[in-house]
């Protein structure tokens, strides 16, 4: 079973959530392990469900969206977690607040998921970071959502004990990949990957977690293998389809 972030650890991360891509060369290999006898591709991203499948455009993948509050097997809808639903009006409250604090302050962007909110500010100058922080804090507060944050983005999303850690583990119970004779990778690069490798080092030790980004950061992860940038990874999961055929 793989389970796999998707902006920088697929595809190379982009100034605006809309201009990511996944190379080519990383979907062919996505989608040849996906057809493989008893492999699991997972893809599990803070994008939306139906984002994350748009961009990675994998078939026969499983999606986990929105932090692990959406889930889709391939080729069906997401369903959401029961526990997330009564949030959706502050959430639309979020995102109207959020858009226009982002809308006066240059470079802050807001992607509305639905279900979460992302406030981008990777375009914008250092000097309008913490007035935007501040301000977002505030309708969390207010609100009563969570916050969290990840590299140059504040995440809103609702109180609820869901996270790409507690959801990877359930898809794993789900597709029988924490059984002995079953194989974990799971690969991702910012911070709320890190609960998804927390949770595979306590249930999974023998779970190969790998952490995508440079080496200057690599004393910040729970994970167990490094690799430099999205490139790299695309080689990992090549050398893993070489292997597995090699196998068969």
């Amino acid at each position: 079973m793989f389970l796999l972030d998707v902006d920088g650890t697929l595809a190379p991360i982009a100034s605006r959530p809309e201009y990511a891509s996944v190379p080519n060369d990383t979907r062919q290999i996505l989608t040849d392990l996906a057809a493989t006898e008893n492999v699991r591709v997972v893809v599990i991203s803070g994008r939306s469900a139906d984002d994350a499948r748009r961009l990675v455009n994998v078939p026969g993948a499983w999606i986990i969206g929105n932090h692990g509050i959406e889930v889709a097997a391939p080729g069906e809808p997401p369903t959401v977690r029961d526990a997330v639903a009564g949030y959706a009006d502050s959430i639309a409250e979020a995102a109207s607040r959020a858009t226009r604090i982002a809308d006066s302050l240059p470079g802050a962007i807001v992607e509305n998921k639905r279900w979460t909110l992302s406030i981008h500010y990777r375009l914008a100058p250092p000097s309008v970071v913490p007035s935007l922080s501040a301000r977002i804090a505030a309708i969390a507060k207010d609100l009563g959502l969570s916050l969290t944050g990840g590299k140059e983005v504040l995440e809103l999303r609702p109180p609820v004990e869901i996270d790409k850690g507690t959801a990877a583990i359930l898809v794993a119970e789900e597709l029988g990949a924490l059984s002995e004779n079953a194989s974990i990778l799971c690969a991702g690069d910012d911070r709320t990957d890190e609960d998804m490798f927390r949770a595979f080092r306590s249930r999974r030790p023998d779970a190969v977690t790998v952490w995508v980004g440079p080496e200057s950061a690599v004393d910040r992860t729970m994970a167990q293998f490094h690799v430099p940038d999205t490139a790299a990874m695309c080689e990992l999961l090549e050398a893993v389809l070489a292997l597995r055929r090699a196998l068969a």
